[in-house]
């Protein structure tokens, strides 16, 4: 967008950052420090919001609208959870076996992609059945299903 780029690639990766957000904190540093010298934080601030949401469009614009997230569900409930997420969003999971590391005790893991938006009401249902389940997510870049056909 701006030139800063080409900086970002080459040392966004030696920070454990994505380009995007290497340019976003240097941008924002940039920006609180012409607020310092001008005095005035009026325009930096706004700088610093439109810049946020050009780079929110350009995601949205590369990855699209529709980015999945996927659920790792670690419960001692992995049928109960099945179940009532199968019910209510009609598609397939997958369940590992599990063993607490800290605990012991045996647990499943529930494997599960749901979309951006069906995060909540999946959150709801797991933790209605099981308040104790530790859910994480991940971002999906890609679902490739397998050939059916074959």
């Amino acid at each position: 967008m701006d030139g800063i780029e080409v900086m970002a690639v080459i040392f966004a990766k030696k920070l454990g950052l994505s380009v995007g957000t290497f340019v976003m904190i240097y941008n924002i540093i940039l920006y609180i420090i012409c607020g310092a010298v001008i005095h005035s934080w009026i325009l930096p601030l706004y700088s610093i919001v439109t810049y946020a949401a050009a780079l929110k469009t350009v995601d949205y614009i590369v990855d699209g609208l529709d980015r999945s997230k996927a659920a790792f569900i670690v419960t001692s409930e992995s049928e109960k959870i099945c179940k009532a997420l199968q019910t209510e969003f009609r598609c397939g999971m997958t369940i590992f076996d599990a063993k607490g590391g800290f605990s012991g005790t045996d647990r499943k893991v529930v494997y599960f992609v749901v979309n951006r938006f069906q995060v909540i009401k999946m959150r709801d249902i797991v933790q209605k059945i099981d308040p104790l389940a530790y859910i994480t997510l991940n971002e999906v870049a890609d679902i490739f299903a397998a050939n059916q056909d074959k």
